[in-house]
Parts: C-alpha cells; structure tokens; sequence
C-alpha cells in the first residue's frame, strides 16, 4: 500500500539529516602532519592516548609522542640494553598499568613510561598479545573528540572549533558603534552598516529598525527616561523631538541638575543646560577638542578623556556657565604622570577611583580627590607589572567593584581591581578573525555581557564566561641542563635529580589540548616566587640553582585565555658538592667558631701578659728609683739588701738578669756616656739578647728603659727641690744638651720640665 505523505516525511527527514551532515562537515577541519611537523615516519601503524593525554603513534621510525606542539621520537640507541633491535613497530596497545606494548615484525615488547625503556614480556602474554595486535589501524578518537587517522602520506587529525560567543542575530557584519540596555531591558544597537539602530526586546527578538542618515556612535538615557542619540559625522537627536545639534558627539553624560554634557569630536565639551525644553539648546565649548569619552562624578566633577590627555574640573553649582577645564598631560621626567595622552575610555567604581585606558599604554587609575589635587598620582597597569595581557584598551565598563570589563584588539579582559587578577579572553573565545571596536561593552538583565566588533554584536553568557568545558593537563616533556641537548622526559616524571656540577636547567613543558592551543597562554613559578609574567612560552630556564630541593610550578589558560586549575609541579633536586653538605657546614661552623674563640683567648692573654709586664714595669721602675736614691744618699758603695733584693720572676736566672740591667742603669743614670753596649755587657748577655729578654718581661726595649729611667729621675728631681735648676736635672739624668733633654721630656709628659714643675707645685698648692 502506497502512503505519499508517509514518504514525504520520510524524505523530508532525510534531507534534514543531510543537511545537518553537511554542516557539521562544512564546520569540521582537517590538520595533516608529515615529518615537516616532525613526525618521525609518515608509516603509522597504531595510536593510543594514554593516562597523561598524551598521543603515541606507532611508525616506522620509532614511536612518536604527541603534546599538541611537538611531536617527540623515541628510539632504540646504542648501549641502551634493550633486546628490540628495530624502530619499525607496526601497531601499540596500552597496558593495564599504563604502559605501551609495541609490536614489531615478529615480536611484542614493553615500553615502560616509568623507566623510559623497553622491557622483554613473558612467552604467555606475547601470545595473547598476538591476538590484538598486528590488525590494519582504523584510527581513533581522543578524548576531545577528535578523530586521528593516516595513510601514505602522514597523519591527519580532524577537529571542530568551538567559538563560545555568539554573534547577535541581525547585527552580523553591521559594525556596531553603539550600544544600550534601556531601562525596560530592551536592547538598542547603532549600526554603521546600514546607518541605523536595532531595537531588540528583552528575549532577542527584534521589535523594530530605524535607519539614520550617519552612524550612531552613542546612546543616553537621562534620569527622565529620554534617549539620545548622537551620529557621526554630526548629529544629535532626541528620540521624539528630532535633531538637536549637528555636532558629532562620542559620548554624554548627566550631572547632579539634570544638565546633560557632551563630548564633541572637534569642538571639545559642550552643555545642554535643559534637555527637557521641546527645543534644547548647546552650550559654547567649554575647551577641549577630540574628546572621546566623559564621566561626571557624583561630586559634579567632570573628567573628559582626549586624544591630548586628561580634561578635568568642577561644575560651578551657582552658573554651569562659569565651569573651567584644566588639562592633565603625560610628562616624561614623572613618572606618577598620565601613561599615555591618547586616552580612551573612562570609569568610576564606588570608592571614587577613576580609571583610564589609553590607546596603546594600558590603564592608570587615581582616587578622585588625588585627581583634582595639585600633584595628581598615577597609577599605572600594563602589560609589563600586572596581569594584563595587551597594553591596548579600547572600552572599559564596570559589573561591580570587582569586575572592570577591558576591550582589547581581539581579546576581552575580565579585570578584579581588589585583587588585581583577571580571566582573559582571547580571539579564540569570539572568532578567528574578530576585532573589536571602541563601543562600551553593556551588560543585560540576564548577566550576559555584549560588545561591538567589526563583525558585529558578540554575547558573552554567563555559562560561557566562567564555565570551563575542558581542562588541558600540563605535562614536562624535556628537560636540558648545563645547556646540553634536550632529553625527552615522559609525562609521570614529577622529580628529577642534577649532580653537583649541574646548577643550570631548561625545563619544556605543554598543555595538552588537541583542538586549539594556538592561544593557550603560561606562567611558572619557582618555591613559591611570584609567579612569571604571562606569555605562550612554554619553557623556563634556571640559572644557578642552589643545593637542595626546589619546586617549579607551571600554570596555563584554556584555549579561550581563561586561567583554570591545572597547576603542575615537578621537584628539582641538587646534589651538593662535599663543601655545600650539612657536615660540611658542621665543620665550617666549628672552625669558625674554635677561630673566634682562639682570637678571643689571644686577646685575653695579651692584654694578660701586657699587664703583667706593666705591673711588672712599675715595680722595676721603682726600684731603680730606690736604688738610685740609695746611691746618691749613701757614701758607702756597700750592696743595700732591701733595694737589691728585686726578684718577682720564679726564673732565678730572669731576677739575676734584670738585676743586672737595673745596677747598671742605677750606677749609670747621670753618666752621659751610658749606652746599651755597656749595659749588656753588664747583664752579661749580647745586645740582641738584652732587648729580646727585656721586650718579654718588661715590655720596651733596652734603650727605652734607659729613658725611661733618665725621665722617671729627672721627674723625681723636679719636684724634691726648686734648687736643682733644669740644667742641673738634665745633668743628673744624663743630658748633657739642655735642649734635647726638654724635648724628650715634653714628649712623655707633654710639658716642659719648667712647665712641669710650676703645675706640680701650684697643684700642691
């Protein structure tokens, strides 16, 4: 029995089916890989992607590892141990404990990951193996969803990209320049192709298209609900009272009076004292000239950004008319200055700072007060000392004050100014070929997020934004040290060793991610440092590393630029040479401490020794005193046994000996010719000897003693009697040159024997 509309549906079913094949291969595309890519052989017998997500792939030449940058050889070398003795492995299978069975023409071998080897396997398992090996490869699929097959020619991996924001329906192509979400959630778009404005409601559909002879280039709604408009190349509209102005206005913003300021591209800053006349009429420039942006404060303050720097100043609240403007500029001898004078955009968060992007120097920002003070500071943010990941800020706008939306070239940056991170978002997350525009990114009722770019109105949801769908894995793939050639080191390797002598090492690394890793961005860090400056390099090196343990961490974005929780560490371990080890130390330490202790033990004994010899000193002294007094009052040379029994040494021969020296000194004190010849002939020893036994139990030489002598007399004459005249006291001791004998006396005493006595006496007095 025959049903026509049975094989209508079914036709129709068909072609729907067929089309949907169709664009699911028109939107698939195809990568091929050939030793150009680096792959080792384009023979490829097998693949498999084991427990790290890492691809293997059986050739000809070895086996190849894949990371999504690199492809990795491993092969057979000589003196490596290992029984196989080919390269060509015709197809792989994955052990149960994670390791790669390989077989060759005729046998079945073990590729272990751990030791990076390949192991002999019993008879039993090469023959079960035999039964699952050896069939012709069909390809694969890895757990991304893409499909890996090869032929003749070299390996070939199909693939879909995923673009998570969507292109606005109607705004495709349009170039939007201007965007608003009015206050009954309806969405308006100003298109520059064709000249018009989308109104959309509040679910996405459209409600209804009004073309403009320009470009609309601003949105405003005012307190009383009123829109306007404002085009490019001059026009200002009221929605409801036609055209206001012929100026072209980048930008409007309402005061605390319900006054609405423009910002003109050509003729600077401009008022509308009473937007809500039928006909409102626009103030005289207030000064400026290509201003591109303008924020008036909760204070009145007015912040215009130019194409020359910074407008600023106070509403005057008695005559708006009576407002100045002052311009803030970059000054390149200050550094707290503007970045840049080709600001762009211009926010306010609710603690009152302001921030400004600039055209190619990122951001800066200042607290209000700070900017209408005499010496403005600013900060700055770019690409060198944050996070961020471009220094090109097109449009900002605030969700909170801890979100600050920054539009970029291709790219969107989600920025917290608490904490000073951000989530980026790359070319990757909206198309391949996107490039925004200076529009204010707004943000719906919904929480999702629109911005203006060349090819039209992208949105960004919620569940697109923050919502990560895959992880790459971070793998450390090579490793390098002391800048010898880069060994292959597999994925489960989470702690190496370096001897002594190998303090410098380059470490390669990869997050694994088989759709798109083109925008994939890094960062490391090394025990705990701060982490790197942000880039697609996905290697680090480390110089001079000390002895010990150290911990390197790598981190990367998704393939949209969003920074996910994928943090591997690898342990570095350096061996230490025999002097950086603990005993060492130890040691160190103990000879350092037995080097403070001896030199402090020297300094006790010396300052010991130097007071035993002055003691000593003083009681030698005086008792040739005495004994020069027992000569000089005594007639009789008879020996006086008081004064001649000075023995303080427990050495006999010392007391003997110093005797000696002391009876001559005594006997010689006035004899001009005394000298040390004679005296060590009087102390029976050479004159080598006598300094060498009087520098040890005396501290001072034989000469030295005997002025001393000489001046402790003439001190002792000087003050028994005003009847020895000096030359009298210079005779007595030896002197026979008045003139030299006064100097060495001032020279001890610092006075001259005259000056000495009359001191002395008029002390005593």
């Amino acid at each position: 029995m025959n049903h026509p509309r049975f094989s209508v549906a079914i036709y129709q079913i068909l072609c729907a089916v067929l089309l949907l094949a169709s664009s699911l291969k028109l939107s698939a595309e195809t990568k091929h890989y050939d030793d150009s890519d680096g792959l080792s052989s384009a023979h490829i017998g097998g693949g498999l992607q084991d427990a790290n997500g890492l691809l293997w792939f059986a050739t000809w030449n070895g086996l190849n590892c894949y990371d999504g940058y690199d492809f990795h050889w491993v092969k057979i070398q000589p003196g490596d141990k290992a029984t196989i003795g080919t390269n060509l492995i015709r197809d792989i299978l994955l052990s149960d404990e994670g390791n790669i069975y390989c077989h060759t023409d005729n046998d079945v071998y073990e590729f272990n990951l751990q030791s990076y080897s390949f192991n002999d396997i019993s008879e039993e398992k090469k023959d079960s193996l035999m039964l699952l090996l050896g069939k012709s490869w069909r390809g694969m699929k890895d757990n991304q969803g893409n499909r890996w097959k090869s032929d003749r020619s070299g390996l070939y991996k199909t693939y879909s990209r995923n673009h998570l924001a969507k292109i606005l329906h109607g705004s495709e192509d349009s170039e939007p320049r201007a965007l608003l979400v009015a206050r009954d959630s309806s969405l308006w778009v100003g298109t520059r192709y064709p000249h018009g404005i989308n109104i959309y409601e509040a679910d996405g559909s459209m409600r209804m298209q009004i073309q403009l002879p320009a470009t609309p280039y601003c949105f405003f709604q005012t307190s009383d609900d009123d829109i306007w408009i404002s085009c490019k190349p001059g026009a200002l509209i009221k929605v409801g009272a036609g055209n206001i102005s012929d100026d072209a206005i980048y930008d409007m913003a309402e005061d605390s009076k319900g006054r609405l300021w423009l910002a003109t591209f050509g003729e600077g800053v401009k008022c509308c004292p009473n937007p809500r006349d039928e006909h409102p009429v626009i103030s005289e420039s207030f000064g400026g000239y290509k201003i591109k942006k303008l924020i008036i404060t909760p204070s009145d303050n007015i912040v215009a950004a130019t194409t020359e720097g910074l407008l600023i100043g106070h509403i005057d609240e008695q005559d708006y008319t009576q407002t100045t403007l002052r311009s803030l500029k970059r000054d390149g001898t200050n550094p707290n200055s503007l970045a840049n004078n080709s600001t762009i955009s211009l926010v306010q968060c609710s603690n009152g700072k302001i921030y400004i992007s600039t055209e190619s120097s990122g951001i800066d920002y200042i607290d209000e007060d700070l900017l209408f003070s005499d010496n403005p500071v600013f900060t700055h943010l770019n690409s060198l000392n944050s996070s961020l990941s471009t220094d090109i800020c097109n449009a900002m706008a605030f969700d909170s004050d801890s979100l600050l939306m920054i539009v970029g070239n291709d790219n969107v940056m989600a920025f917290n100014p608490l904490t000073k991170q951000y989530i980026n978002f790359n070319r990757t997350f909206w198309s391949e070929t996107c490039r925004f525009t200076e529009t204010t990114p707004v943000k719906r009722h919904d929480g999702s997020w629109l911005f203006g770019a060349n090819e039209g109105v992208f949105i960004a949801d919620p569940a697109t934004l923050y919502t990560h769908d895959f992880i790459p894995q971070i793998v450390f793939t090579t490793i390098s040290s002391n800048g010898e050639a880069e060994k292959f080191r597999l994925p489960p390797l989470k702690e190496i060793t370096l001897d002594p002598n190998h303090r410098n090492v380059s470490i390669r690394f990869a997050a694994i991610d088989y759709v798109d890793n083109s925008e994939i961005y890094y960062r490391t860090r090394l025990d705990d440092s701060p982490w790197t400056e942000t880039g697609r390099t996905r290697n680090v090196t480390l110089f001079n590393l000390s002895p010990g343990t150290h911990t390197l961490e790598a981190q990367s974005t998704d393939r949209y630029g969003r920074w996910v929780e994928n943090t591997r560490s690898l342990i570095i371990n350096i061996t230490p040479r025999w002097y950086e080890t603990w005993w060492a130390y130890a040691i160190f330490i103990l000879v350092g401490i037995s080097i403070i202790f001896g030199i402090i033990y020297t300094w006790f004994y010396i300052k010991n020794v130097n007071r035993q010899r002055r003691e000593l000193f003083e009681k030698y002294m005086a008792a040739i005193s005495r004994n020069v007094d027992n000569n000089t009052s005594s007639d009789s040379h008879e020996p006086n046994n008081e004064a001649d029994s000075f023995r303080p040494l427990q050495n006999q021969n010392d007391n003997e000996f110093l005797n000696r020296v002391r009876k001559y000194i005594s006997d010689n004190i006035s004899n001009p010719e005394a000298n040390i010849d004679d005296m060590a002939i009087a102390a029976a020893a050479s004159r080598a000897t006598l300094n060498r036994h009087l520098r040890s139990q005396l501290g001072i030489s034989a000469a030295q003693l005997l002025i001393e002598a000489r001046l402790q007399r003439a001190e002792h004459l000087l003050l028994e009697s005003n009847e020895y005249s000096i030359q009298d006291v210079a005779t007595a001791c030896g002197y026979t040159d008045i003139y030299y004998f006064q100097r060495v006396f001032k020279k001890k005493f610092g006075k001259t024997p005259a000056e000495y006595r009359t001191q002395r006496c008029n002390d005593q007095a």
